[in-house]
């Protein structure tokens, strides 16, 4: 019996050790690091590809037919950069950094933790390799990314929308004070409660959203280059790095593109002509058809693919140089 409780390799072993020891060696130390380093290099990787961000979201906005040449994504760009000037095309630069720092310093650097974590906890019986553990992971960790970071994700697609008399935000901070007046006014008898449910609005199709990203995007990352160093097929470094992150960037596209549309649709919603994600939902399938969930793909592969790229190789490299080891 006592030969049961002994793991089969010297690599098992380590890995036991390690993930029982984590909390309190490289908790407080690894674990933040990782943070700062997910933090930065989505940071990086949204500067790169807010351009096409904007584009997207107005895309996505756009209540007509699917599939108008008026809604393509090389029309919208050039209508922006004519009207409203290239500088548009940054639109929302301010509340995606704050988003970035929160969301993807939560989803991303706390994903490791969590994986060890849930490791530890089921005493071993959920292998370290395989999928369901990283899952479980990837969920916990986009759960509460998504909920903490989305009235900065509200404030960036008001911040990105198209407003025919010029923005009505100074900045973001004068964003998030109306959007919380939108809610105080219209829920007069408990003004704070509803300003503060004015901030979460669309937090459903956020987390909703942040999951299925996180856990097609961190998931299949970590799978697809533990696939190859395991096979043989690549080593540790950029090339395996890009090629595990362009997988990524186009699974997590396609899985998240339709939830998406439904997240931009609500929050920017100033007029409520929606009582909640449900019925949004309910409205695109009536009046646009099923194909208006992938409005915006084109951009959104761009966006998410680059950003992808950009994020996962910049992570890999500050880890490298704070001392971490590969993800």
């Amino acid at each position: 019996m006592a030969s049961r409780t002994v793991t089969s390799t010297p690599e098992e072993k380590l890995v036991v050790l390690e993930s029982s020891t984590s909390a309190s060696s490289q908790g407080g130390s690894q674990y933040g690091l990782k943070f700062a380093a997910a933090a930065v290099s989505n940071m990086a990787a949204s500067a790169v590809s807010n351009p096409v961000d904007v584009i997207k979201v107005r895309q996505q906005l756009k209540t007509a037919t699917p599939g108008i040449r008026g809604n393509a994504f090389w029309t919208v760009g050039y209508q922006m950069a004519r009207t409203e000037g290239v500088l548009s095309l940054g639109s929302g630069m301010t509340a995606s950094m704050m988003r970035e720092v929160v969301y993807s310093g939560l989803r991303l650097g706390t994903y490791e933790y969590f994986k060890d974590s849930l490791y530890t906890a089921a005493g071993g019986s959920l292998p370290k390799e395989g999928l369901t553990l990283k899952v479980l992971a990837a969920t916990i960790a986009a759960t509460i990314g998504s909920f903490v970071a989305n009235p900065a994700d509200l404030a960036k697609v008001r911040m990105q929308a198209y407003y025919p008399n010029g923005s009505p935000y100074r900045n973001v901070f004068n964003c998030y004070a109306a959007v919380w007046r939108e809610g105080a006014t219209k829920e007069a008898s408990s003004p704070f409660w509803g300003g503060l449910r004015s901030l979460y609005r669309g937090v459903d199709a956020t987390t909703v959203r942040g999951i299925i990203l996180s856990t097609s995007q961190i998931c299949s990352y970590d799978q697809v280059k533990q696939s190859l160093k395991k096979r043989g097929i690549m080593e540790e470094g950029i090339g395996l790095h890009l090629t595990a992150s362009l997988f990524a960037g186009l699974f997590c596209s396609i899985t998240s593109n339709p939830v998406d549309v439904v997240k931009v649709r609500v929050m920017n919603d100033k007029e409520r002509r929606y009582k909640g994600v449900v019925d949004c939902v309910r409205s695109i399938m009536v009046n646009e058809g099923p194909l208006a969930f992938f409005k915006g793909f084109g951009m959104c592969w761009a966006r998410l693919g680059v950003h992808t790229i950009v994020s996962f190789i910049a992570f890999e490299r500050i880890r490298g140089l704070l001392g971490i080891s590969p993800m």
